[in-house]
């Protein structure tokens, strides 16, 4: 967890960064977004073979080679904007590669936490990540902010290169995984459409996966695509006050998160339910803002509402999920996620291009509801819900 949060407070520093950087190079909104979407358009495409590799292969080598090509990758960015040889194609090329590790790097991530605890705290000890990387999504893009400020934009990449020598050294201090009866090592062979099976038979995974799916459409691109644009043109706030706003979108993600620790299963569905108005919510406050402190609420109450939505279902999926098919029921529920934000990304800022940001985020709000009110909406029985501990 130590290692974590130092690497993820790089990540966020150069995300911070890194939205800057396309802010200044692209001159609409749909230019912003072919960046996130040239990251995330690969992940779906390798995510079968990711998590085939996540059940089959030792997890801890697939992490160790993903983090040295992501090192290389931000080094490489940083490089060149210390050059000042950057240029657009750039960081969409260099967006293809790093979906790529990402694809590999989810399953294989979410496979490994669940080796390291008994089964029994699998729930909590997801919640303390998601704490861990939210935490570190507060400090990152303030510390970005402050680094850019004083030394340039590159800096900030290169501070994420070096975060990454932690996670390394503590992946080489893991021992392997011990090995399975041979019904577990036969599993971990098979196809990924067994990963798939599971998630379709059963009811609370699969309803998890569907609202991921819905908050990845209509809310989500709100907070990683479209922020630092609906922060400098629609609200005309500075670069530092921009950091700051994403520094307070973390808060929300990390109450989220560290309220999930304690949350009883019994309680899930309601605090599903919840968390859904709280997001729509958030999203017309977002829309009527008009400086920054309206906004800095509309942002923390969205993250606050997707996070729990987020948690609960990982949770939820992760202690359902049988140990030889985890890597694969992680990928398809990554899936679920990762498979629409480009699209969603890309189809807000043609919203906002030809109706402006404020209508965009009424109708999405108006979106969401509606399907959010037809996946939960239905009883939650409360021993589907026990039974996740079980």
């Amino acid at each position: 967890m130590v290692a974590e949060f130092v690497s993820m407070v790089g990540a966020w520093m150069q995300t911070q960064a890194q939205q800057l950087v396309v802010e200044n190079h692209a001159s609409t909104s749909v230019e912003q977004a072919l960046v996130s979407f040239a990251t995330l358009m690969v992940i779906p495409l390798f995510g079968p073979w990711a998590g085939n590799a996540a059940d089959r292969c030792d997890r801890r080598k697939i992490l160790i080679i993903v983090i040295v090509i992501q090192a290389l990758l931000a080094t490489l960015v940083g490089w060149k904007v210390q050059n000042s040889t950057l240029l657009l194609w750039h960081l969409v090329t260099v967006g293809f590669v790093m979906g790529v590790t990402h694809a590999f790097e989810g399953p294989a991530y979410s496979a490994l936490l669940p080796e390291l605890v008994p089964k029994e705290k699998i729930g909590r000890a997801f919640a303390l990540d998601r704490s861990v990387f939210h935490t570190a999504r507060i400090l990152g893009p303030a510390l970005a902010g402050i680094l850019v400020a004083r030394l340039g934009p590159a800096s900030a990449f290169y501070a994420n290169a070096i975060s990454f020598a932690c996670p390394l050294i503590i992946l080489f201090t893991i021992p392997p995984r011990p090995r399975g009866t041979d019904e577990e090592e036969q599993q971990r062979r098979g196809r990924f459409i067994d990963g798939w099976h599971h998630v379709r038979s059963d009811a609370a995974t699969f309803r998890m996966v569907l609202i991921s799916g819905a908050n990845a459409l209509f809310c989500t691109p709100f907070v990683i695509v479209m922020l630092t644009w609906y922060a400098k043109r629609t609200l005309g706030l500075s670069p530092n006050m921009v950091g700051w706003l994403m520094s307070l979108a973390g808060i929300g993600a990390l109450a989220a998160s560290v309220t999930l620790i304690v949350v009883p299963p019994v309680r899930r569905a309601a605090f599903l339910r919840i968390s859904a108005v709280t997001s729509v919510g958030a999203m017309v406050v977002l829309a009527i803002a008009q400086n920054f402190a309206v906004a800095a609420v509309g942002i923390t109450l969205l993250t606050l509402g997707l996070n729990f939505l987020y948690g609960i279902g990982n949770q939820l999926v992760q202690e359902r999920a049988p140990d030889p098919l985890r890597g694969r029921v992680s990928a398809v529920a990554a899936l679920s996620f990762v498979a629409v934000l480009p699209f969603s990304g890309l189809m807000v800022s043609a919203l906002d291009h030809y109706f402006g940001m404020r209508t965009t985020l009424f109708i999405c709000a108006t979106g969401y509801a509606i399907v959010a009110t037809l996946i939960l909406a239905r009883p939650l029985p409360s021993t589907e819900m026990r039974n996740a501990n079980a």
